[in-house]
This record gives structure tokens, sequence and C-alpha cells, in this order.
């Protein structure tokens, strides 16, 4: 009897640069990945953690389609991924309620019944620690926190199997932060979630994630579950990233 778990992402050999062309005419070729490969299983939360410029984001853009040229493959094995970024604020139509946020997602899938819809989102907001008065509210009228509930119930409406968190906590505070990561856990439970973690923050990444990779200049240096990661880094760079989080 097999126990693996199903596959939701391959990543094989992903690789990408970009040309600079200096003010004398030289051409310099800047690597942003290189050779990347890794899997990502059903109901796992996978930490991508590094330091800004290693790559983090080019790779999620890539994996989210947001990136067209890259040598490489990659695979899905569900439906495209939904996204949880790292500033709700820009991520939310500022002109538009809670409603309507919640709302669109569903008439694109097409559920075009006012009543089945506003059910569905009511339903929803209670899952992420809402209720029916935010409703008629607008992303300005939100705290921090609150925004971030709303990313993260618009990501689920659309009954994803895995989605890509983009640094989705570092702008908020550290109480806030705990609520959220503890939100996210839950609803990885209640939903069969696989999630693509991606943080430059080792401690946020060990109170949710299961496995981790670290990345450094566009490679990947290291790749572990997340006690041996802790307990026992191996690389250099993971030591460093490791010691300053304690």
């Amino acid at each position: 009897m097999n126990d693996t778990p199903a596959k939701i992402l391959e990543v094989r050999n992903v690789s990408t640069s970009y040309t600079r062309k200096s003010p004398l005419g030289k051409v310099k070729i800047q690597h942003v990945l290189h050779d990347v490969s890794f899997d990502l299983y059903e109901g796992e939360a996978l930490g991508l953690v590094g330091e800004s410029g290693s790559g983090k984001t080019t790779l999620a853009r890539a994996i989210l389609g947001f990136l067209p040229k890259y040598e490489g493959t990659i695979r899905h094995f569900s439906e495209r991924p939904q996204v949880v970024f790292q500033d709700p604020y820009t991520a939310l139509n500022p002109a538009k309620t809670v409603e309507w946020i919640l709302g669109e997602p569903l008439r694109m899938l097409g559920i075009q019944d006012a009543q089945a819809r506003r059910q569905k989102i009511l339903d929803m907001l209670i899952k992420v620690g809402l209720d029916e008065s935010y409703l008629s509210r607008k992303p300005s009228q939100l705290s921090g926190g609150q925004r971030q509930r709303i990313s993260i119930a618009a990501a689920l409406i659309m009954e994803p199997r895995f989605i890509v968190a983009d640094e989705p906590v570092s702008a908020l505070d550290v109480t806030i932060q705990a609520q959220i990561l503890e939100l996210l856990a839950r609803m990885k439970e209640e939903f069969g979630l696989s999630y693509l973690f991606i943080s430059h923050d080792m401690n946020v990444v060990y109170q949710l994630c299961d496995r981790v990779i670290v990345m450094r200049k566009g490679v990947v240096v290291e790749e572990g579950d997340i006690d041996q990661i802790f307990d026992a880094p191996r690389h250099p760079y993971t030591r460093e990233l490791v010691e300053a989080s304690k």
C-alpha cells in the first residue's frame, strides 16, 4: 500500500536570468533562478525562505504563471493556485465592498444566483473569523489583520487545493501575525490545503510549515523537514538564518 501523499506541484530545473547593459555597452547576464527543483505534496505546508533578492518572488511568479519566460518545467496537479499577497490593502480593490470582493470570484465560477452567492460569502466570512457586518465595508475601513482575513477568504472561496502565500504576515504586527498564522493552519486542516509559504522570517516558517527550502542568490542551498532545518542546519547560510531567528 502506497501512503505517499499525492503530488500537487512539481518544479524541475527552473532557471531564469536577465541581461543588463552597462553605460559602456557591456552586456552582463544576471541569474535570478538557477536549476531549482522541488515537489509539493497534498496537505503540506512548504516554506520557501531566503533574504531579499534570493529569487523567492520570481519563483512564485513562475509558479503562478506570471513569468512567461524561464527554462525548466513547472507542472501543476490541481487547478491553478490561488495567492495571498504580502500587502492586503493593495491586493484588494479599494473601490469595492467586501461583498463584491468575495462575490466576484463566485460569479467567475458561474454562481449567478445572488442569494446563493451571499450565503457562500457569509459562510466564508465566519470561517475566517468575521461576520455579516463586514459585507458593506471597503478595504480602507478595515484593519491590516481584517484585510488579510478578507484576502484569505477571497482565495479560499475559489475552493483551491493549493495556495501560494507570499510574505502574508510580514506587514502585520506580531500579535496579528500569530492570529493570521493560526487561521492559515486551521484552514489548511479544514480544507486539506497545500501551501507554498514564502518568507524571510524563519520563526514564522517554523510555526506553520512541515518542510523548508532555503534559497540564496537563486539557488536552493538546503531542503529538509522543519525540525531538521532548525536543529541541525547543514549549510552555512541556513545556520545564519536560524541563528538570526533566535
